[in-house]
């Protein structure tokens, strides 16, 4: 009896590594990337370029001049769209004139090169980011569900091998974001467009931005929109 009680109790605790493990990955990257926000939204730039300015230099500078920058969404839900062929800013990286809002901008801008240059990476990317929002947002209720089925237990160990899965192909598609971010980098870097004393810091939010893709299980999650920043966009104001 003891060494089956001891067999299970590894069994669960193997179980809840797996768990800890896969969904410490978005959340250490939400951690990172709202830590990196917080402090360097503070800074205003010396260029007088705001997120959209920026945005639309990496554009012509890469020889995507076609490409439209527009203002909309939530913060941290910055994207390109590929059916409009629109860089999407939310307002405070759309108008702002802060290194982080330069960063979040950047990244958008070299994601719509890396795209036209080569689509296939930034497509796995496009669509793992729909199929994680999709999966995050019905697995709650599954889960649910799933519980109150007499006998659901048993299937734990295959929803954390699904965690684990979901986690690992977030890491084996984050290439693709970080060479968004070097191709913008590299113009920012080569047409000198921002001044040589601010291109650490703002190397430092273009690597943030980079690694929301991490995040974006919880970023997409409706469940947890109530505590993610930013807001969504008022016509009013």
């Amino acid at each position: 009896v003891v060494c089956l009680l001891l067999t299970q109790m590894k069994f669960a605790i193997a179980i809840l590594a797996v768990f800890v493990a896969a969904i410490a990955l978005p959340v250490c990257a939400l951690y990172s990337v709202r830590r990196t926000w917080r402090e360097l939204n503070t800074r205003r730039t010396k260029s007088r370029l705001c997120g959209a300015s920026l945005a639309m230099l990496i554009l012509r500078h890469g020889h995507a001049a076609r490409v439209g920058v527009a203002e909309g969404g939530r913060l941290f839900y910055e994207k390109f769209d590929t059916s409009a062929q629109d860089i999407v800013l939310s307002r405070e990286v759309y108008d702002g004139r802060t290194l982080a809002a330069l960063g979040h901008a950047a990244i958008c801008a070299g994601r719509a090169l890396t795209c036209q240059a080569d689509g296939k990476p930034f497509r796995r990317l496009a669509f793992w980011n729909g199929t994680s929002r999709l999966i995050v947002n019905v697995l709650p209720v599954l889960m649910l569900l799933m519980l109150l089925h007499p006998g659901s237990w048993r299937s734990l160990p295959l929803l954390a091998v699904f965690f684990f899965f979901m986690a690992g192909i977030q890491v084996l598609t984050l290439p693709a974001s970080r060479t968004a971010a070097t191709r913008a980098r590299e113009i920012v870097l080569e047409h000198g467009l921002l001044p040589p004393e601010e291109l650490a810091d703002f190397q430092r939010a273009l690597k943030s931005a980079s690694e929301r893709h991490l995040a974006a299980p919880l970023l997409d999650c409706f469940w947890l929109r109530w505590s993610l920043p930013g807001r969504p966009r008022d016509d009013k104001d």
